[in-house]
């Protein structure tokens, strides 16, 4: 039979597991024109609690345009604004008539050209100009403020994956991201929520937080919005109900050590679980646990071989100490035993480790941000590596 655990898509709003009372946070924010702002690490529910707090919005009494687009394929300033515009434009005209018409009254510097879907999966689309006058694309920027106010109504405009958008603009972010908060921040109907991932492996230190933090371009502008974690015993009841409901059991004890062994993060609790439920035809037990463990971690065994491609030694010292648990890396027997050299090497790896998003730095102790990799590093890196 299907599995009834999900991770290789956000969940739908009723499938969405704890973080109550963050959706109702985030609920209370978008309603009343607070901007708000998720980051995190990937695959933490980032976009599954979205949809959460999309549906309550959408059950209220508020009438709110909702817009919702992701950056992944958007790369400068213009085929963002391009973009919102188009998005929009679908949430509120359907036929020729209602796009021509909403065109002619907001866009009429810019005028796009309005392409006609020919085939059933095809949308209608505007067109701009290569070369939009300065007048043109102020109005193209400001589309989202004059829909609001053209039709009376509150927008609100959930831009994902910004931090590829910003990433992506290289020399040019900052300048492109002050005018993109001063734009913003003068659209009195338009409320924004913007997520994206905290950090990449591939392009390392946390994006968001060189956005928003003090005298960055976006301080001040949203409310950052934590995420938290879903509750061990919320997350283990679930485990042990999706057992139930398809008739095979798995005691609470396994159902906690799925939970632990991946450190409550979602993506990978639901991912075990899905294994250890495939291996289990009636009762759960420990050959199928450590089974689904070692499954886990040979599915993860070559993007974690290419993460440790990039590591240099010292790297993979620093790494081989954290996992035994060091704390002290700067002291005299931890500096020998791993071949660390001196307190200076030890943060200069640990700060290059940060900028590739394999460790953060929490309370000033480093930790992994992956669980999973943690864990294969241990078991199966560390095991064979000889470094001296």
């Amino acid at each position: 039979m299907n599995s009834p655990f999900s991770f290789n898509r956000p969940l739908q709003a009723p499938d969405v597991l704890g973080r109550t009372s963050v959706a109702d946070w985030l609920t209370s924010n978008l309603l009343k024109g607070q901007h708000s702002v998720i980051w995190d690490n990937p695959k933490t529910g980032k976009s599954s609690l979205i949809n959460k707090a999309l549906m309550q919005i959408h059950k209220s009494d508020e009438d709110p345009i909702v817009c919702r687009l992701s950056c992944f394929n958007i790369r400068s300033e213009r085929s963002l604004y391009a973009t919102v515009a188009n998005t929009l434009f679908r949430c509120v005209a359907g036929t020729l008539g209602e796009w021509e018409q909403l065109a002619t009254a907001l866009l009429k510097a810019c005028n796009p050209e309005i392409s006609v879907p020919r085939l059933q999966d095809q949308e209608f689309s505007l067109f701009f100009p290569q070369e939009l006058t300065e007048e043109a694309f102020g109005e193209l920027a400001r589309f989202p403020q004059s829909l609001a106010l053209h039709l009376n109504r509150p927008v609100i405009l959930v831009i994902e994956s910004f931090h590829t958008l910003v990433q992506s603009s290289g020399t040019a972010s900052r300048a492109f991201c002050q005018r993109l908060a001063a734009l913003w921040k003068s659209m009195d109907k338009v409320t924004f929520l913007i997520s994206g991932c905290g950090s990449t492996l591939s392009s390392g230190h946390s994006v968001f937080r060189d956005l928003f933090d003090v005298r960055r371009p976006f301080h001040g502008f949203a409310e950052h919005i934590p995420l938290g974690t879903i509750e061990e015993k919320e997350f283990t009841d679930y485990i042990i109900r999706s057992f139930s409901k398809a008739g095979r059991v798995i005691s609470r004890d396994y159902a906690e050590m799925i939970y632990r062994k991946m450190e409550g993060h979602p993506y990978y609790v639901q991912y075990f679980a899905d294994i250890c439920f495939s291996n289990t035809k009636g009762y759960m037990n420990d050959a199928m646990y450590l089974n689904g463990m070692e499954e886990l971690l040979d599915i993860f065994q070559s993007p974690f071989e290419r993460i440790c491609q990039d590591l240099t030694t010292p790297q993979i010292c620093f790494l081989h100490a954290l996992t035994d648990g060091v704390e002290q890396f700067s002291s005299r027997e931890v500096l020998t035993k791993y071949a660390l050299n001196s307190s200076a090497n030890v943060y200069r790896v640990r700060d290059a480790l940060e900028k590739k998003a394999i460790i953060e730095t929490i309370n000033k102790k480093p930790r992994f941000i992956d669980p999973l990799f943690k864990l294969w590093f241990k078991k199966r890196f560390c095991q064979t590596y000889i470094y001296w």
